[in-house]
C-alpha cells in the first residue's frame, strides 16, 4: 500500500507490517495506525509515520541499541493488552527530539513504545516511578553507535575545524 508522508513523499508500506495504537499515542489520540520506515542513510534512526496524516512522523530509535543497559518493567495489563507471548516479538522504540543544532538531540527514555511484532499490537507506556527522564541527551551515544558499526573506534562524534 502506498502512503503520503510530509517528509519523504510516498512511500510503499506493507499493511501487513502496521502498527495499531488502540488508544493512540499520548497527544495523538486521533491517530491509531503507523508505519514504521526505516531509511539507510538515517540510521539509528527509524520513522514513526501515521498513516491517516501525513503530517505526523516521530523519530524514534531502538532503544536497546543505542542504550544496552536500558531496563524497566511492562505492567501485566499492558502485556495482556498488547497479547505479548514470548520475549523476541517485543519491540522497543524510545521517541527522539531532534533541535536545529542535532547535538543537542534527546530521546524520551520515560515513555517507551511497546511493539508486539506478531500482532503489530503497540502502546506507549509511561513508566512510573522510573529513574529515567523524558529529555535524556543521546547525541553522543548515537554516534558512538554509527562509529562502531562503520568500524571506526576513533571517529569522533563533532568534526573539528
Amino acid at each position: 500500500m502506498q502512503i503520503d508522508t510530509l517528509r519523504f513523499g510516498t512511500v510503499e508500506v506493507d499493511e501487513t507490517k502496521f502498527i495499531k495504537f488502540e488508544e493512540g499515542i499520548p497527544g495523538l489520540e486521533q491517530y491509531h495506525v503507523y508505519a514504521l520506515l526505516q531509511f539507510e542513510d538515517s540510521y539509528p534512526l527509524v520513522w514513526l509515520q501515521a498513516t491517516e496524516e501525513k503530517g505526523i512522523c516521530l523519530p524514534v530509535l531502538d532503544t536497546f541499541t543505542v542504550l544496552p543497559d536500558y531496563v524497566f518493567d511492562i505492567d501485566e495489563t499492558d502485556v495482556k493488552r498488547l497479547k505479548l507471548k514470548k520475549p523476541e516479538d517485543l519491540y522497543v522504540v524510545s521517541v527522539v527530539v531532534i533541535p536545529d543544532d542535532i547535538s543537542g538531540m534527546t530521546v524520551n527514555l520515560a515513555a517507551p513504545v511497546i511493539i508486539n511484532t506478531a500482532t503489530g499490537r503497540a502502546k506507549q507506556i509511561v513508566l512510573s516511578g522510573s529513574e529515567y527522564n523524558v529529555r535524556v541527551p543521546i547525541f553522543q551515544e548515537i554516534c558512538k553507535l554509527v562509529a562502531r558499526e562503520e568500524g571506526d573506534s576513533d571517529a569522533s562524534p563533532v568534526q573539528e575545524t
